[in-house]
């Protein structure tokens, strides 16, 4: 995607396709719902109103790419800092058993 004319286009199909899917959903709940009589109908969940911001809209493709390797390197950080605090958690409660199992042998 090259310019924000692409982002827009990309928007109309997303919401084209939305609103095709939507009315494919409320003929499958008519006929579900006359299939099961007595059961209950389920709510279905609010439907986002804009998927892309106004905000990601304005920006150029080069900004919207620096800002999905942000997140991206954000995202990958957090794994690490997860992964090291598990580690962590891990030697903390061997240190734990093993300094429980002294205190019970000098006893």
């Amino acid at each position: 995607m090259s310019s924000l004319e692409d982002l827009g286009d990309v928007n109309r199909r997303d919401q084209d396709d939305k609103k095709k899917d939507d009315g494919d959903k409320d003929k499958d709940r008519q006929a579900t719902v006359a299939d099961a009589n007595d059961d209950a109908e389920m709510e279905d969940a609010e439907d986002e109103e804009d998927v892309l911001d106004d905000e990601i809209l304005g920006l150029s493709t080069q900004d919207i790419q620096t800002r999905k390797r942000l997140l991206e390197n954000d995202s990958r950080i957090m794994r690490s800092e997860v992964q090291h605090l598990t580690h962590e958690k891990a030697t903390m409660g061997e240190k734990i058993k093993e300094n429980n199992d002294k205190i019970a042998n000098n006893r």
